[in-house]
C-alpha cells in the first residue's frame, strides 16, 4: 500500500510517496535543506519519526525552531557520518534499526553525495558501485517498510555544455522516480520537476526562503499540508 504523507510543494512534487525515492538537487544556498526541514517537521508533527543523515553537518536545531518554535525533536534521530565509508555502514544499517524502532514515517538523507565526491577520484569504479548500493538499500527499505526516501543533492556545470547536472549521474537518475531542480540564479530562486511518475515535466516555480521556510515568490506558502 502507498504511503502518503499528505505534504505538497505547490502542486509541483504532489506528496512523498513510500515507495519512491524523491531526490532534490541545486546549489548551495537553493533551499535543498530547508525543505527537508519542513518535511521533517510535518512528519513529526504527525506524531512519526524521522531519521536524518546529516553528511554535511548541516542540522540546526536553530533553523528548525525559527521555521516551528514548538517543534518537538525528540523523534528525529540524526545520523552524522565524517566519511564515505560511516555514510555506507549506517545506510547499510537503516534495515536492523528500523525494526528496532517504532513509528518512522520519513528518511532524509542531505545530502548522499558530499561524502561520495571526496571519495570519488580515489577509486571511481568502487565508490560509484557503492553509491549504487545504498540507493538499492534506500529503495529496498522504502518499499518493505512503506516509508518515503528524500534525498538532497549537489549539482556541477558541464563542462562542454555549460548545464547544471546532478552529482552522481545515471546512477542516481535510475535510482529516482522524482527528481527535483533548485535553481539560483543571482537573487532568484526557483523550483523545477524534473522527473516524476505521474505529473506534467518542466514546470518552474520562483520562490523565496525565508524564516518560516521555502516560499512562493508572491507570498504565499510554497509547503501545503493535508491533515
Amino acid at each position: 500500500m502507498s504511503y502518503q504523507l499528505g505534504t505538497f510543494i505547490d502542486g509541483v512534487i504532489g506528496s512523498l510517496e513510500s515507495d519512491t525515492i524523491t531526490t532534490i538537487f541545486g546549489p548551495p544556498g537553493s533551499g535543498k535543506s530547508t525543505l527537508c526541514f519542513e518535511y521533517l517537521i510535518h512528519v513529526i508533527n504527525q506524531g512519526k519519526k524521522v531519521i536524518y543523515v546529516d553528511t554535511e553537518g548541516g542540522f540546526s536545531v536553530e533553523r528548525l525552531k525559527q521555521i516551528d518554535e514548538d517543534v518537538d525533536l525528540q523523534n528525529v534521530i540524526v545520523y552524522s557520518p565524517k566519511s564515505f565509508e560511516e555514510q555506507q555502514k549506517i545506510i547499510m544499517s537503516l534495515n536492523s534499526h528500523i525494526k528496532n524502532a517504532n513509528q518512522i514515517g520519513l528518511i532524509i538523507v542531505d545530502s548522499l553525495v558530499m561524502l561520495y565526491r571526496l571519495k570519488l577520484g580515489e577509486a571511481p569504479q568502487k565508490i560509484n558501485k557503492e553509491l549504487g548500493e545504498q540507493l538499492r538499500m534506500l529503495t529496498q527499505i522504502s518499499r518493505s517498510f512503506s516509508i518515503p526516501i528524500l534525498v538532497s543533492n549537489q549539482m556541477y556545470k558541464s563542462f562542454d555544455t555549460k548545464q547544471s547536472k546532478m552529482v552522481g549521474g545515471l546512477t542516481i537518475e535510475y535510482w529516482s522516480k522524482t527528481i527535483v531542480e533548485f535553481i539560483k540564479q543571482d537573487e532568484e530562486k526557483k523550483v523545477k520537476l524534473i522527473k516524476h511518475k505521474s505529473k506534467p515535466e518542466g514546470e518552474e516555480i520562483p520562490v523565496e526562503i525565508t524564516n518560516k521556510g521555502i516560499r512562493k515568490k508572491s507570498g504565499k506558502s510554497f509547503l501545503f499540508f493535508n491533515k
